[in-house]
């Protein structure tokens, strides 16, 4: 008799911790009818047991991608093993509501599911456990992590002011067409420095705010000209760099000629006033002489040295 009572206690026992771990357990037949559904579940889901019993889960869930799941279902019947589905591959199987504080990232909670097979006393299968952990707190930790990732690399890029490539880009940018060119002479490309006409002055009459605006200004309106897949980046201060990838010196003067023609004739409003700019440009086409990159960007130089020489407003090359 004493047997007996204990071995009622432990079921008793065994029925509440199923009731009242944190997580979802769901049982369904080979049919996919549900068997058992614990309190984590109805809390979840707004559906009592009594309502989800006996009832198909792809008729209570009907969101659930019913082809997919029945699939895995089925290897794990026949095959007699457990699969393992996480949220990285699927957010969650369940659409349940995040009950995270007003801090919380997710609208859905993410979940990693355990299916598992459940023999019967006779050794056949024809029940799978689906286990639903909440994984919430780590997703969201991980993407967040995985944004502040991307962010601090797109900073280690990216010029603060501007928002163009910066300097470190730019080299690396010029040793990757210059190491392509060296495969290939025959391929043509173009490399640009510009440079804002008596910027200095602007710093020194308006300060360096609003130094800041023109540099800004100026910067949107060159990448709105620039192509897909040219490159283009803040050289230091008020020089820029435009690298042309399969464009000869003809091609990037015409391209430097519209451009000064637009930064000449935009106004740039700022609380001082507005302000007028003007640019020099020079270009390099690299050339077999050219043994570095290096070599490549100290020519595109001298172009806009001569381009300010000459009297400023121009493109050299």
């Amino acid at each position: 008799m004493l047997n007996s009572l204990d071995e009622m206690m432990e079921l008793h026992w065994l029925f509440d911790m199923l009731n009242h771990i944190d997580l979802g357990l769901v049982v369904v037949d080979q049919n996919y009818k549900i068997t058992l559904w614990n309190s984590f579940m109805e809390n979840h889901s707004g559906k009592s047991s009594s309502i989800a019993k006996d009832q198909s889960l792809f008729n209570l869930f009907p969101e659930i991608d019913k082809e997919w799941l029945q699939r895995k279902l089925d290897n794990v019947i026949a095959l007699r093993t457990s699969i393992f589905i996480s949220w990285e591959q699927r957010p969650y199987l369940f659409a349940f509501k995040s009950y995270r504080p007003i801090t919380g990232l997710a609208d859905n909670m993410y979940q990693n599911i355990t299916l598992r097979p459940l023999a019967n006393a006779d050794g056949t299968v024809k029940h799978v456990c689906i286990a639903v952990y909440d994984v919430t707190d780590t997703a969201t930790h991980k993407q967040a992590l995985s944004s502040a990732n991307r962010q601090l690399e797109q900073l280690s890029k990216t010029d603060a002011l501007t928002e163009l490539h910066n300097r470190g880009s730019l080299e690396k940018a010029l040793g990757i067409i210059f190491s392509a060119y060296q495969k290939k002479p025959s391929s043509t490309h173009s490399l640009v420095i510009a440079d804002l006409d008596f910027f200095k002055k602007i710093n020194d009459q308006y300060g360096h705010p609003i130094g800041d605006i023109v540099l800004k200004e100026v910067a949107k309106l060159m990448m709105a000209s620039t192509r897909k897949g040219d490159f283009i980046g803040r050289y230091g201060g008020e020089e820029f760099v435009v690298l042309l990838p399969n464009t000869p010196s003809s091609g990037a003067i015409s391209f430097c000629e519209k451009l000064r023609q637009k930064i000449e004739a935009m106004t740039i409003k700022t609380d001082k006033g507005d302000i007028k700019v003007t640019m020099s440009l020079g270009v390099a086409q690299l050339m077999e002489e050219d043994k570095t990159s290096s070599a490549w960007l100290v020519r595109a130089d001298e172009a806009l040295y001569k381009a300010k020489a000459s009297g400023r407003n121009q493109t050299f090359g």
